[in-house]
């Protein structure tokens, strides 16, 4: 791998849940990392930038003048209810950072593009690259429109989508799953409401993204799409089993209808079968339980 010190990182979205954890993770292996939020920036290296406005994309990016990028700002809550927001943020927002890289930072070396595994829909077996999509809802067919206009710049770009499963850890949002169930278990809740306790996802821990994302980018892989998984999957009834294990309190589980979304999809495992022949075997190996864990503890 390259002296990562001399390379400048530009990470999309940066103050989000993900941003905020590749930030730590390639400020403390020496590279330069710069980073655009949608809200007023608290530290010098980020800068205040809307993507859905190409002039303020093309400015930022003049003066960081990227080697590499990891485009993360996007609308990644699939039950966001405004509907043209998650296509206009996910599509237009790509094309304004893929147009203004073109055209301002030609040089650059390498663009990674978070798509998700919501585009694979319910198709119900282990998931690998040359699926057929079948998504079921706006966000995956935001993603997978995305996904679509940016091999327009394939020729142009040396980029690379990613599809990750569900993964979590540390700071994540506590309207998300797994950490709304450590949040009621540190509180010692008496009951909590949730969707279908019978669905199987991917579980991963954030730190399984990051040792992949940068392999990725020095990787000799362009051109083409990658999943992010494990093919490890957990029902949320094993979620809740782990907590009880490490705690040793229970909660009693009620399922809200609310919750329980229309089509869903029963099972979401991911083949990390060609991600390992890109990168190799990663450096560790992060269980669930160990997750679990830090997130209640911190």
């Amino acid at each position: 791998m390259e002296n990562p010190i001399d390379k400048t990182v530009l990470i999309t979205g940066i103050t989000g849940f993900t941003g905020a954890h590749l930030e730590s993770f390639f400020s403390e292996k020496g590279y330069n990392v710069h980073g655009t939020t949608n809200s007023k920036p608290l530290k010098n290296n980020h800068t205040q930038c809307d993507i859905l406005e190409y002039d303020e994309m093309a400015k930022v990016l003049k003066k960081v003048k990227p080697e590499l990028v990891v485009h993360l700002a996007a609308i990644s809550f699939a039950a966001t209810k405004d509907i043209p927001k998650i296509y206009d943020t996910n599509v237009r927002g790509t094309i304004n950072l893929l147009d203004a890289l073109v055209e301002n930072v030609p040089q650059v070396e390498k663009v990674l593009i978070a798509s998700s595994a919501a585009v694979y829909g319910n198709i119900g077996t282990q998931l690998s690259e040359e699926m057929c999509p079948r998504p079921i809802n706006h966000y995956g067919n935001s993603k997978l429109a995305m996904e679509n206009m940016a091999t327009n710049y394939f020729d142009k770009l040396d980029i690379i989508i990613t599809r990750p499963f569900n993964y979590t850890g540390k700071g994540q949002e506590n309207h998300f799953l797994v950490p709304k169930i450590v949040k009621h278990f540190k509180e010692k809740k008496k009951e909590i409401e949730l969707g279908n306790l019978n669905t199987f996802r991917e579980y991963n821990d954030i730190r399984l993204l990051q040792e992949s994302y940068e392999k990725l980018l020095f990787s000799s892989f362009r051109s083409g799409i990658v999943n992010i998984a494990s093919g490890r999957t957990y029902s949320i009834n094993e979620i809740l089993e782990i907590m009880a294990e490490l705690t040793g309190y229970h909660i009693k589980v009620g399922v809200n209808p609310e919750f329980v979304r229309k089509n869903e999809i029963h099972e979401l495992k991911g083949s990390p079968k060609k991600l390992q022949g890109i990168i190799g075997k990663l450096d560790s190996v992060f269980l669930l339980k160990d997750t679990l864990k830090e997130m209640y503890s911190g």
